[in-house]
């Protein structure tokens, strides 16, 4: 199928100038790249009016532009969205905070806010429910993660001779801070504890964040059928230099695996590109919502464009599952 008729199917472009120094400014970009002012785009709960179909807030009795009335048949549905709505706002605020990887939910919200607009408003709730479970379940799984690395801190700090106390104070707090759903406050906890041990282990958390970082993009690329042989022997070996307490030939190994799996993914990418594309292609023909797919593969293409092949092929997997759901 013709790689050309993907710019057809494509959203009109996102267009405006900003409000500090006036540039006009061509599609969604998080600060401006003539006076930096950062943006802050936030989706606000819509729905369209019946009548004469001009975009109303969603608690809005009547509509402003024609006076006709908005009344639901459900009225439980229409006060649940917003509250709904806000509380994933927090969640949503934290992750990005805390560089927690939230793109599943950040869908199921795009969803949420595109059945409201068609005043699907049953289906809105629900998509808003399921990205409020998804960011939460993102945010536990990563203090999950942050619990076991500071616990292998607070034997590392005293493998180098120095008390863990500020280590180990920062695990209990993390541990009482999750158990009472203060999720904030556990990776507060969590990055004051990996604080404490850099003075004396900085080596170790350098080469154990490469080691990690090696290890996501093994995974992503065994979804793609990659060879990862060579990376997998590299990542085994550098974790056995780390369980021994050579950090320096942890994090060579890793770096090593890492150079190694990099150099296949230019063309591995750009070919998961074409395929994807064709699979929006053939979706859009099917009659099928296509929205969300394009979203995702435009920031792909936007990570491929910008050489940045592991984050363009997360994307991609990304786009395999959702591709998979419609």
């Amino acid at each position: 199928m013709p790689e050309d008729r993907s710019e057809a199917n494509e959203e009109e472009v996102f267009e405006f100038d900003c409000p500090e120094c006036g540039r006009h400014i061509v599609g969604e970009v998080a600060k401006c790249p003539g006076c930096d002012t950062e943006f802050v785009i936030e989706e606000v709960p819509m729905l369209e009016c019946p009548s004469c179909g001009e975009a109303c807030p969603l608690e809005s009795e009547t509509c402003p532009a024609c006076g006709k009335s908005l009344a639901e048949e459900d009225d439980e549905l229409r006060q649940e969205f917003p509250r709904l709505v806000a509380e994933v706002k927090p969640l949503l605020i934290v992750s990005k905070d805390h560089e927690v990887e939230v793109g599943e939910g950040r869908r199921l919200i795009d969803k949420a806010v595109q059945a409201g607009k068609q005043r699907d408003l049953a289906t809105a709730v629900q998509m808003v429910k399921e990205a409020r479970s998804s960011i939460k379940a993102a945010l536990d799984e990563r203090l999950v993660l942050e619990e076991g690395n500071l616990e292998k801190l607070v034997a590392v700090v005293s493998r180098s001779g120095v008390d863990p106390k500020e280590v180990s104070e920062a695990l209990v707090a993390l541990r009482g801070l999750r158990e009472e759903g203060d999720l904030e406050g556990a990776l507060q906890a969590a990055a004051k504890g990996r604080k404490a041990a850099e003075r004396s282990s900085g080596k170790y958390l350098e080469a154990n964040d490469l080691v990690e970082s090696l290890s996501r993009l093994i995974d992503v690329c065994d979804q793609f059928y990659l060879d990862s042989r060579e990376a997998k022997r590299m990542l085994h070996e550098a974790r056995d230099a780390g369980d021994h307490g050579d950090w320096g030939m942890m994090g060579i190994l890793a770096r090593k695996g890492r150079e190694q799996l990099m150099r296949s993914l230019p063309e591995a990418t750009r070919s998961e590109m074409r395929k994807a594309k064709n699979q929006l292609l053939d979706a859009k023909a099917d009659g099928k919502d296509v929205r969300t797919l394009v979203k995702v593969l435009k920031d792909a293409g936007v990570a491929l464009n910008r050489e940045r092949y592991d984050q363009a092929l997360e994307m991609l997997s990304d786009f395999k599952d959702e591709i998979k759901r419609l």
